[in-house]
């Protein structure tokens, strides 16, 4: 059984400050400018030089200060995103396990969608049932900028979910991602619906024809430890 004990959401103004700096931008430049090629897309070298774009290491790890406490070691990490990070050279989740007090096992859920949440919360409850994870910490990201063309989100944004096996105020019940051809898109933004964690989380991403369901409930426990 999972419950959610501490919810944090936030966005993010302005841009990183690694992009501030010309030599990373060069280096993130020759990065892309390289996976980019075989593809035959150009990178937008006029959007980069202004130094536009977060990065989910930054955000993560301001929502980790946020929502974890110094004594609170989590047990395993997990990052949910759709949009790719600016800093593409770096391995995100292992950075923010870094400075994720306990550092946790960490990994990250990608090229689902809008469905990388659902699954994050379903590996997340797996590694709780089997008895190796008492605490564990979803990050859900987004960023507004790509220097290729690409689509992105409005916002930079994130919603952080402390989850664990001791009881909290939140219960996750039942969580399901199946295919479904016939859906409507949803708004695109990832933290969509998990901003105010309603009883019922339903998204549907029209490219991947996933349908995701997770469903909450109330249990009148107070925050978990």
């Amino acid at each position: 059984m999972l419950y959610i004990n501490r919810v944090e959401r936030r966005t993010f103004d302005g841009d990183c400050e690694f992009l501030r700096t010309p030599r990373h931008r060069a280096e993130i430049g020759t990065y892309v400018a390289d996976l980019l090629r075989p593809h035959g897309l150009a990178l937008d070298e006029e959007l980069l030089a202004t130094g536009a774009g977060q990065s989910y290491g930054e955000m993560g790890a301001e929502l980790i200060a946020a929502v974890v406490g110094p004594d609170e070691p989590v047990d395993l990490l997990v990052l949910a995103f759709d949009v790719p990070d600016v800093r593409p050279g770096r391995a995100t989740a292992t950075y923010l396990s870094h400075v994720c007090p306990g550092n946790p096992r960490s990994f990250a859920i990608c090229d689902q969608g809008v469905a990388a949440p659902f699954t994050a919360l379903r590996l997340i409850r797996s590694y709780v049932d089997s008895g190796t994870c008492r605490r564990a910490l979803l990050l859900i990201l987004e960023q507004s900028t790509l220097h290729y063309p690409a689509p992105v989100t409005a916002r930079n944004a994130g919603v952080a979910l402390l989850c664990g096996a001791d009881p909290g105020p939140v219960r996750l019940g039942e969580i399901r991602v199946r295919t479904d051809s016939a859906g409507r898109a949803d708004p695109q933004p990832l933290t969509a619906g998990w901003w105010d964690l309603p009883a019922t989380v339903e998204r549907y991403d029209p490219a991947l024809r996933y349908r995701c369901t997770a469903t909450f409930e109330t249990t009148g426990a107070s925050r978990g430890p």
